[in-house]
């Protein structure tokens, strides 16, 4: 599994390299703009969908997770401080992916329905031609398990860990079984009560607990790289040494040079934003957004948050607050690093409460917004009679997974993700060409009205 992950890492990569290239590097010239796009954001209802920010949150929600805290601590334990800048390329040239897939999402989205039913199974249906449905309908079924199985079992345990941790943090007694199954069925309720509500719920959620927990996560990291600013520079210093070879041996890790760092760092970036996996773009594609170029700029916003932002910032925590890292100790665990960080300066108890909380609500808004693109993907397979029953056994497995070991479900709902990557990397590629088609008119009317302008 090692090695195809490293594969998919690398192949995501130089399509994000590709596409970067073809699309006229986009993301360098307009990042302003998405950065500014949510002050102006659309302050329309959404029909019967979503708005365009409330898309973005969904989908933003649906990749901000445990890779975040655990997974950015995981790749400094394995891959040294190098990794950094190569999860930061990962997220750069991953700007230029997301906003392909989100381009023609809003392309051959289907409109009919009631919200639109977008995603890679119908670009590759209709941009590739019908010939082409059977590798739409697999990347539909594996979009399905990997919602069941990835997200359903995976981040209800992840949720019911959270909240004993936290319980026993606080000093709170109780049977670790009980606590669990608790834990799964308060989260199967809370989650049914959002999904019930279809995309508009969804999408209403979204736009209130996205930017809400994402505001208490960078608020807190940012105080204690404050605190520690001292070792801010150094720390950043060491980053692109360690990426580049230039400090052999980084934190005594022999196994810690430029090719470590380069594989693991990539790996774990792509993980993070999910760019090229064709994810998000099912929930983009419920946008009432009528301009593709328009909101793939929420797509780079997305990647900027969930990558640049709030990756560096667990890694400049950790870096900063000068805790011993063990490098090369691969069983090591990533919240045990990160929860040392931000015990330096919050206290043990006071960060172990904080962390689990953070990681209780990254896991939840990763089951609504992928219980949607699950919803999605059998809406497309077999129509919008097969939403119910899904959602039925979607919140069924949540209790299930609250008390299981999942280390079989981890390893799947990443094989899943990558399977759904292969057939959306090869539409992207494939169809680049309609992607620049639309970026050119965007850019022509942009130039020439020194305004956006609305599809119709």
């Amino acid at each position: 599994m090692e090695v195809f992950s490293g594969f998919m890492s690398f192949l995501m990569l130089g399509a994000g390299l590709f596409l970067t290239v073809r699309l006229g590097f986009f993301q360098f010239t307009h990042i302003g703009k998405a950065l500014a796009h949510p002050f102006r954001r659309d302050s329309g209802n959404g029909g019967s969908g979503m708005t365009s920010f409330q898309a973005m949150a969904t989908a933003l929600g649906g990749s901000i997770g445990t890779a975040n805290i655990a997974g950015v601590a995981g790749a400094l334990i394995i891959g040294g401080v190098g990794s950094i800048f190569w999860m930061w390329l990962a997220g750069i040239l991953g700007m230029a992916t997301k906003l392909a897939e989100i381009v023609l999402a809003l392309r051959y989205r289907d409109t009919s329905m009631k919200p639109p039913l977008g995603g890679a199974m119908l670009y590759i249906e209709k941009g590739l031609g019908r010939r082409m449905r059977p590798l739409a309908v697999c990347f539909a079924v594996f979009g399905c398990l990997a919602s069941l199985v990835g997200t359903a079992l995976v981040q209800s345990n992840t949720i019911a860990l959270a909240s004993f941790d936290m319980l026993r943090s606080l000093d709170v007694s109780i049977e670790r079984l009980y606590a669990l199954l608790l834990s799964g069925i308060l989260t199967a309720a809370a989650a049914g009560a959002v999904i019930a509500g279809g995309a508009k719920r969804i999408g209403n959620f979204s736009e209130r607990a996205v930017p809400a927990m994402a505001f208490l996560y960078i608020a807190s990291a940012v105080i204690i790289i404050s605190i520690n600013h001292t070792r801010l520079l150094p720390s950043l210093k060491s980053i692109f040494d360690g990426a580049f070879g230039l400090s052999p041996a980084v934190g005594g890790f022999f196994g810690a040079g430029m090719t470590r760092a380069m594989r693991v760092g990539v790996a774990r970036g792509v993980y993070s934003n999910e760019a090229g996996v064709g994810s998000a773009p099912m929930a983009h594609a419920s946008s009432s957004e009528t301009d593709p170029v328009r909101q793939g700029l929420w797509g780079i916003f997305e990647v900027f948050v969930d990558t640049i932002l709030m990756c560096t910032l667990t890694a400049l925590v950790i870096l900063t607050s000068g805790v011993d890292i063990p490098f090369g100790t691969a069983n090591y665990s990533g919240m045990t690093l990160a929860n040392a960080a931000f015990s330096s300066v919050f206290g043990t108890q006071t960060a172990s409460v904080f962390l689990s909380i953070s990681i209780l609500l990254f896991a939840f808004t990763s089951i609504v917004g992928w219980s949607m693109y699950g919803e999605r993907c059998v809406c497309y397979l077999w129509g919008s009679g097969s939403i119910v029953p899904f959602r039925t056994v979607f919140l069924l497995l949540i209790p299930v997974g609250a008390i299981i070991n999942v280390d079989t479900a981890w390893k799947l709902g990443e094989l899943f993700n990558y399977l759904m990557a292969l057939p959306n990397i090869a539409a992207l590629l494939s169809l680049s060409g309609r992607v620049s088609d639309e970026v050119r008119q965007y850019k022509m009317f942009e130039k020439s009205s020194g305004r956006h302008y609305n599809r119709v």
